[in-house]
């Protein structure tokens, strides 16, 4: 784990234009690689805003200090972008100006839960003390839900995409990925054993997804029986759990080479 120094109050302008940079790598190619495929506003929608979650992420992980607001920030100027882009652009869909302002308030604001998962996995004024702490810890829950719902959904309609052929298998195996490497570094970052907190947490990214794919694209109850959501729970639990204990067993294994060192 590292822990900074959080200190910081300015605004770093280098982060900014960095977090801009790797945003519309990561939007725009996920938006591009997925769209053709996927002729849902919806679909389309979902993937960009997981493509912020995960910009946010990085910045708040590798930048040094409190940068939330630069990854908000960026986000903020990365939508404005995409949406310029596909006003001007020959793109299949397009949305309204609600809709459109609806999508840079929804950018700010996955680009901030982003780069707050960021920023609690890179480490805070708490983690010291959570060490040797027993308890359940809802901070690691949300960290891991954050994070293993932009995964689950990157991985899933990426894979998709690339391989139409397999897109059940793909789906299925993009699905489980993402929740053991959720697992992983949520139990590799957190000080302490982690081990309940991801597997709760892939149970809420489940969930999550139902709400997506059973009231955001209405999917009926037939082609999305109850039975599906009881093994997306299962399977979420199981491999998050997986995951956490790998990331766990990693995590010891570094401290006894420090300590040996």
């Amino acid at each position: 784990m590292t822990l900074n120094a959080h200190n910081e109050k300015t605004l770093h302008w280098k982060w900014v234009i960095v977090s801009v940079v790797v945003g519309l790598v990561i939007v725009g190619a996920s938006y591009l690689i997925v769209a053709p495929m996927f002729h849902s506003g919806e679909v389309q929608v979902l993937i960009m805003l997981g493509g912020f979650i995960v910009t946010g992420a990085i910045i708040g992980y590798f930048s040094p200090g409190i940068t939330i607001n630069e990854a908000t920030l960026g986000g903020a100027l990365v939508m404005v972008v995409m949406l310029i882009l596909l006003a001007i652009t020959n793109v299949e869909i397009h949305f309204s100006k609600s809709i459109n302002l609806l999508l840079l308030i929804l950018g700010v604001g996955f680009s901030w839960v982003g780069g707050w998962a960021g920023e609690k996995l890179q480490g805070d004024e708490t983690s010291a003390g959570e060490k040797n702490i027993k308890k359940f810890l809802w901070k690691w829950v949300l960290v891991g839900t954050v994070i293993g719902f932009a995964m689950n959904v990157l991985f899933v309609f990426l894979l998709s995409r690339f391989f139409p052929p397999h897109i059940f298998k793909l789906a299925t195996g993009g699905f489980i990925v993402s929740f053991v490497l959720t697992g992983i570094i949520v139990g590799v970052k957190s000080p302490g054993v982690t081990l309940r907190e991801p597997a709760i947490a892939g149970l809420l990214v489940v969930i999550l997804d139902w709400i997506f794919l059973r009231f955001i694209l209405s999917l009926s109850a037939q082609t999305l029986p109850t039975i599906y959501l009881i093994v997306g729970l299962i399977m979420g639990f199981l491999f998050s759990l997986f995951g956490a204990w790998i990331g766990e067993l990693f995590q010891q294994s570094s401290e006894e080479k420090k300590l040996e060192a």
